[in-house]
C-alpha cells in the first residue's frame, strides 16, 4: 500500500482520535458497552502464547508486534459492558499508533499483511491463568479498502467470535480488535474504517 502525501498527525492527538463508547457499541450492536481501560502503551500478552509469532492475531496493540516498528507512540481503549453487569457478551479495543513518516506507517502494513496470512487458517492457544487454554480458530485474511481482516472464532470454553482489523493512514495505525457472544462480527472492520475517517487528508 503506498503512503499517501498527507499530513503527519502528531502523538499528542492520538486520543482525539477514537470512536466514543456509544459508537464502538452500535458497531457491536450493542447499546451498553462503556470504557473499561484507557491506555497510552501497548498491551503485553505475550506470556499466554507459546507461538508469538502469531501475537498479533491475538489482539490488538501488543507491544511484541510493535516492538521493533519504529512507533512512537500509543494510545488505546477497552470497551465492554459495564463493570456492574452480571455478564458481558460485546468486548472492543480501540488503538491508534503513530510512526514519525507515513513509508514507515506503510512498511508495518505490509509487514502485517505477510505476518497476519502466516497464522491464517490454524488453532491458536490462549494460556490462562487456571485451567485449560482458550482454544481459537483463526480465518483466511483479506485486505477491503485498506483495512487488513481476519476473524476467529473460540472453540472453548465459550464461543466468543472476534474480528481484528488494522489499517494505515499516513504515519498512523489503526489496530482494533472486536467480539461478541453473538455470533460472527465485522465491527472491527466498522471501527478502523470510522477512525481512519477521522484522520487528516491532503
Amino acid at each position: 500500500m503506498p503512503a499517501r502525501q498527507v499530513p503527519l498527525t502528531s502523538p499528542d492527538a492520538l486520543s482525539t482520535l477514537l470512536l466514543s463508547a456509544p459508537d464502538v457499541g452500535a458497531a457491536l450492536s450493542s447499546d451498553d458497552v462503556v470504557v473499561t481501560t484507557d491506555v497510552n502503551k501497548a498491551w503485553n500478552d505475550s506470556a499466554h502464547f507459546a507461538d508469538t509469532n502469531c501475537l498479533a492475531i491475538a489482539g490488538a496493540a501488543q507491544q511484541g508486534v510493535y516492538a521493533s516498528s519504529g512507533s512512537t507512540a500509543v494510545h488505546g481503549q477497552i470497551l465492554r459492558e459495564p463493570p456492574t453487569a452480571p455478564e458481558w457478551s460485546h468486548y472492543a479495543v480501540q488503538a491508534v499508533v503513530s510512526f514519525p513518516t507515513a513509508q514507515a506507517a506503510s512498511d508495518f502494513f505490509t509487514a502485517s499483511q505477510r505476518g497476519w496470512a502466516s497464522c491464517a487458517n490454524r488453532e491458536l492457544n490462549y494460556a490462562q491463568p487456571i485451567g485449560p487454554p482458550q482454544v481459537w480458530s483463526v480465518g483466511q485474511t483479506s485486505t477491503d479498502h485498506d483495512v487488513l481482516a481476519v476473524s476467529r472464532v473460540q472453540q472453548s470454553p465459550q464461543r466468543w467470535a472476534c474480528q481484528r482489523a488494522l489499517t494505515v493512514h499516513s504515519n498512523v495505525a489503526v489496530d482494533v480488535e472486536a467480539c461478541s457472544l453473538d455470533g460472527p462480527t465485522a465491527a472491527a472492520s466498522a471501527i478502523a474504517g470510522q477512525i481512519a475517517g477521522r484522520l487528516p487528508s491532503a
